[in-house]
């Protein structure tokens, strides 16, 4: 049992005794770029949409994000005057508001309520 504790340590001793070569100097790596056309950034599957002031009301005094129709805080809805439950809507801290139009989260359970 000596002998197998004597050679652990003596392995472990050669271990650390060994020569380690000086890598403190900086390294220069080449890294391969990848050429893409302009036209493949702009083939985003998402399409802009303008936000229509429609005569929405949003509750005042929440956080500015996006809201759906559906989306609840403090036992009322957010969106207070037209509404639609399936849309999406822009909504300002003052209570302003705006309409994206339909969104396929809304009304789901799992639709975007802002950052409240």
């Amino acid at each position: 049992m000596r002998f197998t504790l004597a050679v652990a340590l003596l392995t472990a001793t050669l271990g650390l005794a060994s020569p380690v070569e000086d890598n403190s100097s900086p390294v220069e790596v080449a890294v391969p770029l990848e050429a893409r056309a302009v036209e493949a950034a702009d083939s985003s599957p998402l399409e802009k949409r303008a936000c229509v002031s429609n005569g929405c009301k949003c509750v005042s005094g929440l956080r500015q994000g996006q809201y759906c129709g559906a989306c609840v805080w403090k036992g009322s809805y957010v969106i207070t005057a037209k509404r639609n439950l399936k849309h999406i809507y822009e909504c300002s801290s003052s209570g302003a508001c705006c309409d994206y139009g339909t969104a396929s989260d809304c009304n789901t359970g799992h639709g975007r309520c802002g950052p409240y």
